[in-house]
């Protein structure tokens, strides 16, 4: 019995000693802190596998209704804790202009490796843009002077663009692409991923917010509030990158198991999350909070701090409010009739897809613009995937293997 009693203490052990390391790995992957000081780390909270009742929500779309009800079982997953700041998001940005610019200076900014010229990041990272000499270099990546409001050399933001590819899984197991090559299912597309800075114009006709489209994205003072202004293409682009250049680099580095991913979450797992993170939620002022006190204000004109006072039980924050969050899922009337009870999810549709149907996405949570009836984890509407709005971001999910 004694022997018994010590095997089950020392697997216990070891399943905790397991969790700890990942969750360290976890912290080393997406915890890092931008170069830019004062900036928060994209911190992540683990979502057990567990199951809740999906449905009977408000469809804010078009016609009320009530769906089915039904229990569905949801794998454990790791979210970000937070919406993806301008800061994170701007670190991606950065990325992809430091990139495209090393390897068109060439020399010091790019490295030889069997026959293929590949980004020396120590140097690129590095690269001065206020020199005359080095702008002068990136012609096709700046805008024509003449066309700027001061009539300088400034990168040209439709220039910033990120190749997202990947291997369509869903494609490859159709039953008829049985006998098809996999190098068939790899698909390639190009996203311009700048934020829609100018969204905040469209979105609200005859309102000052001038301020808000020049300075939101650009200016220190918002860098640690949610971006918004991105589409769920350049979602999917940040996700990817996050993926490949923090997720699998980290894990080719120190030799660790393949397959990490990071991605926009299902609706699934979204509303599994605020199904916990709702109960109970923390109305009292949060003391871990690093958001300036002036920052902490009870009614949110604009977004706001991601980091604010409200942090349901599973702590995450403004579920329900702040800025709508993308998901990874397809918007289809009648869905819940037919998905799995097992992770359910419904995609369909791609960045090439002509159908308007195909392009609709899932939006979920309430904004800052919303009305008090609309602030809830239960909103429910969708978006077409280039759509951009300034009551619009995302968070992400990151799965590592056991």
């Amino acid at each position: 019995m004694k022997k018994i009693f010590v095997l089950a203490y020392l697997v216990i052990f070891i399943s905790l000693l397991a969790n700890a390391q990942k969750g360290q790995r976890l912290k080393k992957l997406v915890g890092k802190k931008s170069d830019i000081s004062s900036t928060l780390p994209l911190s992540v909270i683990e979502i057990p596998t567990g199951t809740f009742v999906m449905g009977d929500e408000t469809d804010t779309s078009s016609v009320l209704k009530k769906e089915q009800s039904k229990p569905v079982l949801i794998s454990g997953f790791y979210i970000s804790q937070t919406e993806v700041t301008n800061a994170q998001y701007k670190e991606f940005v950065h990325w992809v202009r430091d990139s495209i610019a090393a390897r068109m200076l060439g020399g010091e900014y790019v490295t030889i490796v069997a026959g293929d010229t590949a980004v020396n990041w120590k140097n690129a990272s590095k690269i001065n843009y206020a020199n005359p000499e080095i702008m002068s270099q990136l012609g096709d990546l700046l805008l024509d002077p003449a066309k700027t409001i001061n009539n300088k050399r400034t990168i040209d933001p439709s220039k910033l663009v990120y190749l997202l590819q990947g291997f369509n899984y869903q494609e490859a197991a159709k039953k008829e692409n049985k006998n098809r090559a996999p190098s068939e299912f790899i698909y390639k597309y190009a996203v311009p991923i700048y934020p829609d800075t100018l969204c905040w114009m469209r979105d609200f006709g005859y309102s000052n917010n001038e301020q808000m489209a020049v300075g939101y994205f650009a200016s220190a003072k918002y860098q640690n509030y949610p971006v918004v202004g991105v589409s769920w293409n350049q979602a999917n682009a940040f996700c990817d990158w996050m993926t490949k250049q923090k997720i699998n680099t980290y894990q080719n580095k120190n030799r660790l198991a393949e397959g990490g991913k990071c991605r926009l979450p299902t609706e699934a797992e979204w509303a599994y999350a605020a199904s916990l993170n709702s109960a109970e939620e923390v109305q009292q002022q949060d003391e871990n909070s690093e958001a300036p006190n002036d920052l902490r204000a009870e009614g949110k004109i604009f977004p706001v701090y991601v980091n604010d006072r409200k942090k349901g039980k599973a702590g995450l924050y403004n579920m329900k409010d702040n800025v709508s969050e993308w998901m990874v899922t397809s918007y289809y009337e009648g869905g819940e009739n037919f998905q799995n009870r097992f992770n359910p999810d419904i995609q369909f549709g791609t960045p090439e897809s002509q159908s308007k149907f195909q392009r609709r996405k899932v939006i979920r949570g309430g904004s800052w613009k919303d009305s008090p009836s609309l602030t809830t984890s239960k909103n429910r509407s969708y978006e077409d995937m280039d759509a951009t709005h300034s009551y619009i971001g995302f968070r992400v999910v990151v799965n590592l293997p056991e």
